[in-house]
């Protein structure tokens, strides 16, 4: 069985949607934290961790599309997990897939640096990100 690679570009795409729903949540949250809502702070939490869900939600639908065969599931590997500095796609379709993966890895390091700002501004000293 052949690896359905539009589905995979589709799934990478919606991931990425739900990253970036997750970076604006989170600078709201950074707001919520300066007014001292703690009410719409807890809202805004559940709903990272909703699109959290989905995020692993997307991830677990693309591994089932390698399920199809040993071949589905070793070019599945090689577009989701291949190094992204060295990636480079043989279709149209692969291209794409490296370019949404790209694009993710960017949001999420970008991400990372808003949620330790914001974890080490409302934590203090007790930070998960000590400085």
């Amino acid at each position: 069985m052949e690896l359905d690679l539009e589905k995979v570009m589709i799934l990478l795409h919606r991931k990425w949607n739900s990253i970036r729903e997750i970076e604006r949540l989170t600078q709201e949250l950074d707001e919520t934290f300066g007014r001292n809502d703690g009410i719409s702070a807890v809202m805004l939490l559940q709903l990272r961790a909703d699109e959290m869900e989905k995020v692993e939600h997307c991830m677990e639908e693309i591994w089932q599309l390698g399920e199809g065969s040993r071949e589905a599931y070793d070019k599945l590997h090689e577009l989701i997990e291949s190094d992204l500095g060295q990636a480079v796609g043989k279709s149209p379709e692969e291209r794409k897939i490296f370019e949404i993966r790209r694009k993710t890895q960017k949001l999420l390091d970008e991400l990372k640096v808003a949620d330790q700002r914001l974890n080490q501004k409302m934590a203090g000293k007790k930070s998960f990100y000590k400085k």
